[in-house]
């Protein structure tokens, strides 16, 4: 080792080390301190990690990028090195540092960290004794360089000992993304963020199937107060754009995101993952449909209740789980309806799903749609999409949507263009459109 660094002179290293480097090794690099360019750990313990960075405590002018993996368990391979609230900050010689990477079953000791310059940070850890949000906001403060944040935080989030209002500002951040693991406050978290130069906000909330059941209340989205703060917060102008999809991956995972895009193409992203068996053989859990409808019925909602989104100009609608059970599918159509009820004139609206029934409930002559809380009236539209095959027959399909076209003409408000995109579609389809919208676009997908 001592050869192989002295024939690299003045060039830059890129280190690599676990628990097992013998002390010996370790020591050699002090005198090379100035030539790291990265440091990884692997499979170290926190004793080992302050240990290397007291012995290599020279200047680190060159070192970037700090990537800390796979801390499993507090080994103290150093005894006399144990980490504790007054330990001295770990790696402070590294002036430069740009990118912090910190994956650890445990708490990664973020009081220990302090890179002015950092503009990156990945962070993910399952603490079992959970993660205090003051300390992961007082990092945020000493990092005022920040462009980039990535955390996946598996473990509840202590907010108790956060000030009342407490808001910390990271004015460089342009993308911002947060999961965290079932009943995590991660929205109230994000509410004491503010990221004035995001373009993207996403929050992820991760459950297991076994944990939605239909036997206690389910909250997918954030409460009001912490939804109107990330809204507002996130979004640097009016919201222009909402996107809300619900897509199963396999039996084992549903995935939903409601997204709001801004005029100046700002994003915030909330969603949840459902991870596990769905459809198994557990008391009171709810099945795909069911859950689907649970969550299209909170996305809907959550838009109609904030009053930010009354003036949004897309609406794109993505469900890929066919409703069948004819309960459901009215509950969904009222949904349906009142999500129309409540936008106003619409440049696009977007319909993609397995069935479009849901929307086009009031032309088709189906029991489950007869007297609906909510009928579905669409809004003054330029221009629509429908895709993927309805479940209901193309004649049905064709007879529904024309007869939309014709009813939107003699209100007044025609469609500019409409866009139909389906299997098998019937010759003539477009020409009968035509009678009543602008452009008629009708294709195979």
């Amino acid at each position: 080792m001592k050869t192989l660094l002295e024939r690299a002179k003045g060039s830059p290293l890129d280190i690599i080390t676990d628990c097992n480097a013998p002390a010996s090794t370790v020591t050699l690099l002090s005198p090379h301190t100035r030539q790291i360019r990265s440091l990884n750990f692997t499979h170290s313990d926190w004793a080992d990690i302050r240990w290397f960075s007291e012995v290599n405590s020279g200047p680190l002018p060159l070192l970037r990028t700090l990537e800390i993996g796979a801390v499993t368990e507090f080994r103290w391979t150093r005894l006399h090195y144990p980490m504790t609230p007054r330990s001295p900050p770990l790696f402070s010689n590294a002036v430069n540092l740009k990118r912090l990477v910190l994956q650890s079953q445990e708490w990664p000791f973020l009081n220990h960290f302090i890179f002015p310059s950092l503009t990156t940070f990945e962070l993910s850890t399952m603490p079992a004794e959970g993660v205090q949000a003051s300390e992961l906001l007082n990092f945020f403060e000493a990092s005022p360089m920040l462009q980039t944040v990535y955390m996946r935080i598996i473990a509840g989030i202590l907010l108790e000992d956060l000030p009342q209002g407490k808001v910390v500002v990271l004015p460089n951040v342009r993308t911002f993304c947060l999961v965290v693991s079932d009943g995590a406050p991660g929205y109230e978290l994000v509410a004491h963020i503010s990221c004035p130069s995001a373009c993207i906000t996403s929050v992820i909330c991760e459950k297991h199937a076994e944990d939605m059941t239909t036997d206690r209340d389910i909250f997918i989205f954030p409460t009001a107060a912490s939804w109107n703060t990330i809204v507002h917060r996130y979004t640097r102008s009016p919201v222009e754009e909402v996107t809300l999809e619900i897509n199963p991956h396999h039996d084992l995972t549903i995935a939903s995101t409601l997204t709001f895009q801004s005029f100046d193409m700002t994003f915030a992203r909330l969603g949840v993952e459902v991870s596990g068996n769905i459809d198994d053989e557990i008391e009171f859990q709810m099945s795909l449909e069911e859950m689907a409808l649970e969550i299209f019925s909170q996305g809907s909602r959550a838009v109609c209740d904030h009053p930010l989104l009354s003036g949004i100009k897309r609406l794109r609608i993505s469900c890929g789980v066919f409703i069948s059970e004819p309960i459901q599918l009215r509950s969904m159509a009222n949904e349906v309806g009142r999500l129309f009820g409540f936008v106003g004139p619409l440049d696009e609206l977007t319909l993609r799903g397995f069935d479009s029934s849901l929307y086009l409930a009031t032309f088709l002559d189906l029991p489950e749609f007869k007297d609906m809380d909510h009928p579905i009236v669409f809004p003054p539209i330029k221009w629509l999409t429908i895709s993927h095959p309805p479940m209901e027959g193309p004649e049905e399909c064709i007879f529904a949507i024309v007869e939309l076209a014709k009813l939107q003409h003699a209100l007044g408000v025609p469609f500019e263009r409409v866009t139909f995109l389906a299997k098998g579609l019937p010759a003539g389809m477009a020409e009968m459109l035509e009678l009543w919208v602008g452009v008629a676009d009708c294709r195979e997908e």
